[in-house]
């Protein structure tokens, strides 16, 4: 089958500081191509080129305008660049509605895989029949959990027989237990404390602030928990940092990475004690914490969203959105109880393995023939 993934029109795939959407189309194009798919992948990119890597071929597009113009140049250039490759089998588009429009004289079938449901401003923006329009244009949509299909659902009233979840996945190879990985790292950082870790964007969104005032809490308490944030500050490619985070980050003892580039991540992971995420709003999935519960770390997450979904409360504990005092509780709880703590590890392994590409991509095939 020819599977042809259409990326979005802002960080390159391949970059090695890249988000969820990017990873994921890497992950499932690797996949397709060892089952012996023809697969293509359509990015963004510093010049117009293509290149193949492990199967894939991967065809980088150079646009010229800003966004929002540049979502269209995107889908445009895509689908004459399409038009002139093998037509028929699949048209695999990430987060991107715009592909239906672009797309409508390709011979194939449409699918729109997505994180978040408000396209282009959500509520506020005055194309919201545009786009509702636009979806129903795809012959499949792939909402990342069931949170995600219902909110997309009642949002955009969208009919339900084009709607099936498809979970993001996990490397079960990059991420799997490595206690010495995680040990060089600690060295390196000169860390002798159990490590509280929470990797991803740091914002208000992302619920940073209630972590801070959760770990300034705890050491009014206790002095042996060291807080390790890695990711950017704000949103990718975000520059500066008015809301000071480094400096809040500094002022309860926490040790800012910056973003860690992929050939680190899984050791990041593995130097932590119990991973956190306390996401206050808009969290459709959570693929860090599937990330950090593969290296076998129990994950402490807010009711938020798609994270009631991946991880259940025996793999550590979830706490009410925005309760910095519960957060503060559930990590002192975990980290004093060994059997409990064992126990978490465990299941939070099981729980990851549900999620290893090979199983989205058995999934995946069989949407594309359904």
């Amino acid at each position: 089958m020819i599977v042809n993934h259409i990326s979005v029109s802002t960080l390159p795939v391949l970059y090695r500081f890249g988000g969820a959407i990017e990873r994921r189309i890497m992950e499932t194009a690797n996949e397709q191509a060892n089952r012996g798919h023809e697969v293509h992948v359509y990015s963004v990119g510093d010049q117009t080129e293509t290149k193949s890597v492990e199967g894939v071929t991967y065809h980088f597009i150079k646009c010229r305008s800003k966004l929002p113009f540049k979502h269209i140049e995107f889908q445009y250039k895509i689908a004459q660049a399409i038009k002139r490759g093998p037509q028929g089998g699949v048209l695999h588009f990430h987060s991107q509605p715009e592909g239906a429009i672009m797309s409508t004289f390709l011979k194939a079938k449409k699918i729109l895989q997505y994180d978040f449901y408000y396209f282009r401003g959500g509520p506020k923006t005055p194309l919201y029949p545009v786009y509702k329009r636009l979806l129903r244009h795809f012959d499949l949509l792939l909402p990342c959990s069931e949170f995600c299909l219902q909110e997309s659902k009642a949002f955009w009233k969208l009919p339900t027989e084009k709607l099936k979840v498809l979970h993001n996945g996990v490397n079960l190879s990059q991420f799997r237990p490595d206690p010495e990985a995680g040990k060089r790292e600690r060295e390196t950082l000169g860390i002798d404390k159990k490590v509280v870790l929470y990797v991803g964007r740091v914002n208000e969104q992302k619920g940073s602030d209630i972590l801070l005032e959760a770990i300034a809490k705890l050491h009014e308490r206790r002095q042996d928990c060291q807080l390790v944030i890695a990711g950017p500050i704000g949103q990718f490619g975000m520059k500066t940092d008015p809301d000071r985070w480094q400096d809040r980050i500094e002022k309860v003892g926490g040790l800012y990475l910056g973003a860690v580039a992929e050939n680190r991540l899984a050791s990041i992971y593995n130097l932590a004690d119990v991973f956190v995420m306390p996401t206050r709003i808009y969290e459709m999935f959570g693929m860090a914490a599937v990330e950090a519960q593969a290296c076998g770390k129990p994950v402490i997450a807010s009711d938020c969203g798609g994270l009631r979904e991946v991880v259940p409360n025996d793999c550590g504990a979830r706490f009410p959105v925005g309760d910095s005092t519960q957060l503060a509780n559930e990590i002192e709880k975990l980290v004093d109880d060994p059997n409990r703590y064992a126990t978490c590890s465990k299941n939070a392994l099981a729980n990851a393995a549900q999620y290893d590409w090979k199983n989205i991509c058995n999934a995946l095939d069989t949407l594309y023939k359904s």
